[in-house]
């Protein structure tokens, strides 16, 4: 199979979900809502033998603008329509922290990745890690991952990765679903 094992590094929202707006956050299940395709392209993860870990900062815990429960409920519920859809997501690792505060999760620093592996006995260096930021690419670059950008689902933004400077990423692409056809191609030659 080449220099990649089966395992996927998720980020959330941008690329299982539809982004919220620069600036704003999902912050309840009703405001979740799944990237078109998405649903699908995690099945087909799993139905391939894929390991799914989900990595994702949501600074609006540590800003104060909802609990870590309501946030790890949304996190459930997102894995349970993956489960009934027919996919799975082994595991979620979230940076609660403001985007000030010096923690080793936050992305663009490589924790969640760390911890993920750990927990899960990933070797990232042969891993996919999919993001639709410049802050995934440089987490996944940290650890050697094979990076994909989504691009088009998050609104323009400051963090918008046309416009920052930043790590190339590996690949470019429109969708999860894209990126998991990319995986797909990828792994089998």
């Amino acid at each position: 199979m080449g220099r990649h094992d089966r395992v996927v590094f998720l980020d959330r929202d941008g690329v299982i979900n539809e982004a919220p707006p620069e600036g704003s956050w999902v912050l309840h299940w009703e405001g979740f809502r799944f990237a078109p395709g998405a649903l699908e392209a995690l099945r087909r993860l799993r139905e391939r033998g894929f390991t799914v870990a989900v990595v994702t900062n949501q600074s609006c815990i540590g800003r104060g603008l909802a609990p870590a429960e309501e946030i790890a409920g949304i996190n459930e519920r997102m894995a349970e329509a993956v489960a009934a859809a027919g996919g799975r997501i082994a595991g979620v690792y979230v940076c609660p922290h403001a985007k000030d505060a010096d923690c080793a999760c936050r992305k663009p620093k490589p924790g969640l990745i760390d911890q993920a592996s750990r927990e899960l006995g990933l070797r990232p260096e042969r891993a996919f890690l999919v993001g639709d930021s410049v802050r995934d690419i440089e987490a996944g670059r940290a650890r050697g991952c094979t990076t994909i950008l989504v691009c088009d689902l998050r609104p323009a933004g400051p963090d918008s990765a046309g416009e920052a400077e930043g790590p190339t990423p590996d690949h470019v692409v429109g969708s999860l679903a894209e990126a998991v056809e990319l995986i797909l191609r990828l792994v089998e030659d």
